[in-house]
């Protein structure tokens, strides 16, 4: 039996409306988590935290940055600065997938330590997208899948013209907009690099989203299953990839 980290566990933020429209509340919240605690109470410790950015370190698109650590004296500090000295209510919208609730949970009992006062409301699937893509909702954990390019990772969630569509944070900033416009233009892979460097820490500074930590994929296979690679767990049959490295022994 072993697992690969794969998928995204993050928290959108809705920057249309209080509290949120606040980037120090929302910085408030990436002080006041501690990813692993997540990590630990949602997949029993298994996976990977993220940094920034749904890609591993491991990963090619990985874009090295300094995340930010665990402070929950700065968390209060940017809180009071937002103008919630005493802390503030908010709700939590997910839909009724474990991880997504379990991490609600998680993410939940923390930010009572920095005064963050939270509750859950759990919807079926079909209305959570669509309460998301109209704007309705404060707070959201939602877990989503594998990215597998940067254009594929942040073009169509922070792209002011996605917005109503998959932009879910509703973020509309002018020059992250040109630098992904650039981004899905541009043929050469340092250039491309240089660009999405940029992305990443407009991301980090802005936090439309908090990236927190991979999913799990167990994997268990017989042991004359031969030639398995691990990070092939989401695509069995693309081009390329997948199945075609593996044999039965028998």
């Amino acid at each position: 039996m072993d697992y690969d980290s794969m998928g995204n566990g993050w928290i959108w933020f809705n920057m249309s409306k209080p509290p949120f429209d606040n980037k120090k509340v929302r910085q408030a919240i990436a002080y006041g988590l501690d990813k692993e605690k997540v990590l630990k109470a949602v997949y029993w410790g298994l996976g990977e935290i993220e940094n920034n950015q749904p890609f591993l370190k491991n990963s090619r698109f990985y874009v090295p940055t300094k995340d930010r650590e665990l402070d929950l004296a700065k968390a209060k500090q940017l809180l009071a600065e937002a103008g919630y000295p005493n802390g503030l209510k908010t709700e939590f919208l997910t839909y009724s997938t474990t991880y997504d609730v379990a991490g609600c949970e998680a993410t939940v009992g923390q930010l009572k330590e920095i005064g963050i006062d939270a509750t859950i409301k759990v919807v079926d699937r079909t209305p959570y997208y669509a309460m998301m893509r109209k704007g309705d909702y404060s707070v959201s954990y939602r877990g989503d899948s594998e990215r597998f390019d940067w254009d594929d990772a942040y073009y169509m969630y922070f792209h002011s013209s996605e917005i109503d569509k998959n932009n879910w944070s509703r973020y509309s900033n002018k020059e992250l907009d040109a630098l992904l416009e650039q981004g899905r233009t541009t043929m050469k892979w340092e250039d491309r690099k240089a660009i999405y460097t940029k992305v990443v820490e407009i991301i980090k500074e802005d936090l439309p989203i908090h990236y927190v930590c991979k999913n799990v994929i167990g994997i268990a296979l017989r042991d004359y299953v031969k030639g398995y690679r691990k990070g092939f767990s989401m695509r069995f049959a693309w081009h390329g990839g997948g199945a075609k490295y593996w044999w039965l022994d028998k």
